[in-house]
């Protein structure tokens, strides 16, 4: 080992160079961005297309389907989703993770710029957009106020949206469920009749008289001037005297032109009144807590503004927040774990300065592991923090390995100190540098194998990991022995130490296993017959992404069909003031709500873990039991996936949406029977009843009228039309003209709607179409090209595995008309993908775990010895959460994939002993009793300091981000797994090797015989 020379021969250039690496770290700490999650670019862009007042079947014919056909072309394309809805058209399209979404970005925009042509020429934008982790908020406010806050844009945008927009780090803020007031041109439809106004052409005359273009330059005077007409609105006069026609008439003889918020459909409330949403994003880079500290001290002084009093801000979901209550709790944890692990080494090395010496490694590793991310261009996160967490037990093992070393040579050579420092590290050397592979190599499948969001996320947690192990492995190999060299040894343990005893008594029994062959194999084949009965996996539960009940709880009130905002109110206000009524008993602190004419839900925000009273499963049966009944829907609590993936959904498709509405309705019956499924519901409910307006072409013909002319006109009365924007005082005013509201309430007055032929006839609109009413569509939602209705459900005391097969016995009775089929949604294949892709990287892992063994021994035979252990590792996790009533998630897998990499260290710093001793010369099976009795100690010590370090974790309640899926699967599946592993390997890989060494010999003498045989004939 030529650095471990070099440390030896240069202390000062050596500890210099280590403090050099721990300033920068010192120093990248507040260098680094600190984010909930690493600013990953999501594999999928949104198209957006408003186009409000419209029907989703004219939207879907129109926007929708031409915009489909286009984006399918995009190369990667994995999945495609739309929605349309009577105001707008959505698109998701996703790509594979290896995509480079920037690029699928322009590539998008130049599909849709290639059919703007063939789209309504009205579509005011068509949003193209890629997102990422970093574009969510950080912060969400709802400001509520005993006043009527509707009308409040001017004062809420001056004294507060505008100044935190101000902020160092803050990139946009958004206001919502309050709007600018906009030029409203309303049109009395019996001036329109009686002066015979043509719409379309009243329109046109607006567009034309509200202009502001450049139109070159003159010369004059050896000076140049540039022209520009002015042709724009001054005031609401202006507007109001425009004339519209030649006969002098003006806008305002058939027209109203006032200032107006626009109309709402949707609303909020908080603590029962009318609230406002407030959402604060930050800029790329930028430090999530840093900024949200300087928002909230700035809404600290905004509160004390004049115009505030009496105006509420609420804090409903604090990103910042989460984040430093989950840093902290990790940073906790790990400073418990590591005082645990320095107390146990000091247990065992008996030797104050020793154990610092190990015990350097921890912080050394972590601070170079800090200056490595901020040069690599990394955030500290979550998922990195995670992966700092799982290292700390870690970061001694190779130190107390090679530092026993040492001290064992240092007792055999005490006059040759450094001579006998560089012979103790060589001795290891290999083995160390083996067992961290082995620990770094697991995580190779995940960083360049199959990319998924799993393995994305992943790779964050892999790199930090690997960074310190690597570092802890520099550390061990040079700083340490330079440091141990100039300290004398410790004494060696007495015979009547309890580290003596214990040794010697594994040594015997070792012994007597060794001697006993067939009783050792018995033993060893019960230990895993009674490992994979049935029992532990029937005790343990699964689900990768298991349902957690949190302090908040999310209440959708599944509103059936459409209807009148006010009605959709009263029935939120109803159930808001049945839980206000109970809000002591039901730990409620409290509740914000959000409605639009088909939807509504409340969201209930519970006290904290340190103020409960009352269970979260209790509070949701007594609102379940005793909530009030609402008529127009069927109110029941969701609880969101931890992964962020869907829960139970099952998909049909075909090709009507009026079809699948009704076979939807029918699957919510019999999907009904099944247990586990709660709230069932479909998002194919029809719509509200909707007026047809059914065009005769001959008619229309005949008094020169094209259809959509008619449907123009139809628009401009009923829907409005925007117009070029009004400059005032404040900057750009929207305008929009449409008819007054008393003049487009009856079927009646939109019969009687003017319209004009080519020769300025004037006729109704009864005349060239005919009106009917029917119910339409509330939505329409389509899945790779195909229409599509969802049933979706809630999952309560079960799984998706569980469920699976009772819903598949069930579909299989179900006829379904022909044209349509049915499949699971993406939870399913979520879930599946999950368990498949942990299972290849883990399979993956063992076996780089095993090229790397073969390669160090020299030998495809003596790695299965250390490979056993691996099986038991499995066996002990399993009986470690049936013992402890623990699911088994998706951090469970985490956790066994960082386990298989962990426990084949103490075998292979095991066999590697034996090696050597047995080149030395020792007999092989007094080279494994001694090599047994030698590392016993240092691997008691790195199991027990890598357990303790991570048993805060395992016993705390720590969750990712503050709200996400919790830690303790993972800590208890490395703890559990590694200690059963530990036990049963200290006797099992010895007898293993056993086994296989003599059938090295066997298969030896068989090729001896052969070749001899060979050479005599």
């Amino acid at each position: 080992m030529k650095h471990t020379e070099v440390a030896l021969k240069r202390p000062i250039a050596t500890t210099m160079a280590f403090v050099a690496l721990a300033l920068v770290g010192l120093v990248s700490v507040n260098l680094l961005p600190l984010e909930k999650f690493p600013d990953i670019e999501f594999p999928g862009l949104f198209v957006q297309v408003p186009y409000p007042g419209s029907t989703p079947e004219e939207i879907e014919r129109l926007i929708t389907r031409p915009l489909e056909e286009s984006l399918a072309t995009l190369s990667g394309v994995e999945r495609m989703q739309s929605t349309t809805d009577e105001n707008q058209a959505e698109i998701w399209v996703e790509f594979g993770w290896e995509a480079d979404m920037a690029a699928k970005g322009i590539e998008a925009r130049a599909k849709v710029d290639s059919i703007r042509g063939q789209l309504p020429p009205d579509i005011e934008r068509i949003l193209v957009f890629t997102g990422s982790f970093g574009d969510e908020p950080i912060l969400n406010l709802r400001i509520s106020a005993d006043r009527d806050l509707s009308d409040a844009y001017d004062l809420l945008d001056r004294n507060l949206k505008r100044r935190v927009e101000r902020l160092e780090g803050v990139s946009r803020v958004e206001l919502q469920g309050v709007d600018p007031r906009e030029v409203r041109i309303l049109l009395d439809a019996d001036r329109i009749a009686a002066h015979s106004v043509d719409l379309q052409d009243l329109r046109d005359r607006l567009q034309k008289s509200n202009f502001s273009v450049s139109a070159g330059s003159i010369t004059d005077n050896n000076q140049r001037f540039s022209i520009r007409p002015q042709g724009e609105f001054g005031s609401l006069e202006d507007i109001r005297d425009t004339l519209i026609n030649s006969d002098g008439l003006r806008l305002r003889d058939v027209a109203d032109v006032t200032m107006l918020s626009p109309d709402r459909n949707y609303g909020r409330h908080l603590d029962m009144k009318y609230a406002i949403g407030l959402n604060v994003f930050k800029t790329t880079g930028a430090n999530m807590v840093a900024v949200n500290d300087r928002v909230m001290a700035e809404l600290e002084e905004i509160r004390k503004l004049p115009q505030m009093q009496g105006i509420k801000l609420f804090e409903l979901d604090n990103s910042a927040e989460g984040v430093r209550s989950s840093l902290t709790d990790l940073r906790n944890s790990g400073l418990i774990g590591l005082a645990l692990a320095i107390f146990v080494l000091f247990l065992f090395l008996r030797q104050f300065a020793t154990t610092l010496i190990v015990a350097l490694a921890v912080p050394f590793s972590l601070l170079i592991t800090l200056g490595a991310m901020y040069f690599f261009g990394l955030s500290l996160n979550i998922l990195s923090m995670m992966g700092l967490m799982l290292a700390v037990g870690m970061l001694v093992d190779n130190g107390v390995v090679i530092t026993e070393s040492i001290f064992r040579y240092r007792l055999m050579h005490p006059d040759k100190p450094f001579q006998a420092t560089i012979d103790g590290v060589n001795e290891v050397g290999l083995a160390v540098i083996a067992g961290t592979a082995t620990s770094i190599i697991v995580f190779a499948p995940i960083m360049f194998g199959t990319k998924a969001d799993i393995t994305v996320f992943l790779t964050h947690v892999a790199l930090t990991i690997s960074v310190a192990l690597v570092a802890s492995l520099l550390i061990a190999q040079t700083l340490i022995p330079m440091l141990a060299s100039r300290l004398p040894p410790p004494k060696p343990p007495k015979k009547s130490a309890l580290m003596t005893r214990l040794t010697n008594r594994y040594v015997r029994l070792l012994d007597g296993s060794l001697h006993h062959k067939w009783k050792t194999a018995g033993a060893i084949l019960l230990i895993v017959v009674v490992g994979f009965l049935p029992l532990p996996l029937e005790l343990v539960k699964f689900d990768a992404w298991p349902q957690e009940n949190s302090r908040r709880l999310y209440l959708p009130y599944h509103i059936e069909g459409t209807h009148p905002l006010d009605r959709v109110e009263s029935v939120v206000y109803r159930m808001e003031q049945f839980l206000y009524d109970h809000q002591e008993e039901l730990d409620i602190i409290s509740v914000y709500s959000y409605y639009e004419p088909d939807q509504a839900a409340s969201s209930i925000l519970l006290t904290d873990d340190d103020e409960i009273t009352r269970s979260t499963k209790d509070i949701i049966d007594f609102i379940t039991e005793n909530m009030p009944e609402i008529v127009i829907g069927e109110p029941s609590f969701k609880f969101e996936q931890d992964g962020g993936g869907e829960g139970f959904s099952l998909q049909v498709t075909g090709d009507s949406t009026e079809k699948l509405s009704e076979i939807s309705t029918d699957l919510l019956r019999v999907l009904g029977t099944i247990d586990g499924l709660e709230g069932l519901r479909s998002d194919a409910a029809q719509g509200d009843q909707e007026v047809r307006i059914t065009v005769n072409r001959e008619r229309a013909m005949r008094a020169g009228l094209a259809a959509q002319d008619v449907a123009t006109a139809v628009a401009i009365a009923m829907r409005g039309e925007p117009l070029r924007e009004f400059r005032g005082q404040d900057g750009e005013i929207g305008v929009r003209m449409t008819f007054r509201e008393n003049d487009r309430q009856t079927i009646e007055q939109l019969a009687g709607l003017p319209l004009y032929t080519a020769d300025n006839e004037r006729i109704p609109l009864s005349n060239v179409a005919s009106l009917h009413v029917q119910r339409g569509e509330q939505s329409i939602r389509r899945t790779d090209r195909q229409t599509a209705a969802s049933v979706s459900a809630d999952l309560k005391d079960t799984t998706l595995d569980e469920v699976k097969p009772q819903i598949e016995a069930l579909m299989a009775e179900y006829s379904l008309p022909p044209g349509y089929s049915w499949k699971f949604g993406r939870g399913f294949d979520r879930n599946d993908e999950t368990q498949k892709i942990m299972l290849e990287n883990i399979l993956l892992g063992i076996a780089l775990i095993f090229i790397v063994m073969a390669a160090l021994f020299e030998s495809t035979l003596y790695p299965i010895s250390i490979i056993t252990s691996i099986l038991f590792s499995v066996i002990g996790v399993f009986w470690f959460f049936a013992l402890t009533g623990t699911t088994f998630s998706f951090m469970a897998s985490i956790g066994i994939m960082i386990l298989i990499g962990v426990v084949v260290n103490n075998g292979i710093v095991l066999v590697d002993h034996i090696n050597n001793l047995r080149a030395e010369g020792v007999p092989r099976d007094e080279a494994i009793m001694r090599g047994a009795g030698d590392r016993l100690r240092p691997i008691l010590m790195t199991v027990a300091t890598t357990i303790l370090g991570l048993m805060p974790l395992a016993m705390g309640n720590t969750q990712i981000g503050g709200d996400g899926p919790p830690y303790y699967p993972m800590a208890r599946a490395i703890i559990g797994g590694l200690a059963f592993s530990t036990v049963t390997s200290l006797f099992v890989v010895p007898s293993v090797y056993v086994w296989f060494d003599n059938l090295s010999r066997w298969w030896r003498k068989v090729l001896r015989t052969v070749t001899r045989g060979a050479a005599t004939a």
